[in-house]
């Protein structure tokens, strides 16, 4: 039942859903919105503390980075667009912790940095898009052990 699968065009996004493509029969579709963010132009000493601030002040972008709210945008329209042109057909999408957690808080505005620590990787969540009302998402993967 799984008849479109689009993917960051980064390697460990593709090689995620490349199992369920093979057994599905379909090819993966890549969409560059869906990457990761690029947090900064360099190495930055402690990421989870520069990280933090930037879901503290969604604006906040560090030299040669994308601030959570440009990121966030360009996920958020990446999903809302392949789940658009997907109609009612069921749609698999690869993307990145970070940039998931930024598109979930557009459906749950409770998603934070503690969300986004506490996120398995790789981590699976169904969302279920309405055209009239908010969006809803649930987690559907428990990680094994």
């Amino acid at each position: 039942g799984v008849p479109m699968i689009v993917s960051s065009p980064y390697t460990r996004a593709v090689q995620t859903v490349q199992p369920l493509a093979d057994r599905v029969g379909i090819s993966i579709a890549v969409d560059s919105d869906l990457r990761e963010r690029h947090l900064s132009a360099g190495p930055l000493d402690d990421f989870q503390r520069w990280l933090e601030a930037t879901w503290t002040d969604f604006d906040l972008a560090y030299p040669g980075g994308e601030s959570s709210a440009a990121a966030q945008e360009r996920v958020s329209r990446a999903i809302r667009r392949i789940v658009g042109s997907a109609g009612d057909r069921t749609v698999v999408v690869s993307s990145h912790g970070n940039a998931l957690a930024l598109f979930l808080r557009t459906i749950d505005s409770t998603v934070d940095f503690q969300f986004w620590s506490r996120m398995s990787m790789p981590d699976v969540y169904a969302v279920a898009p309405r055209n009239d009302a908010a969006w809803s998402y649930q987690p559907v993967w428990v990680p094994p052990g």
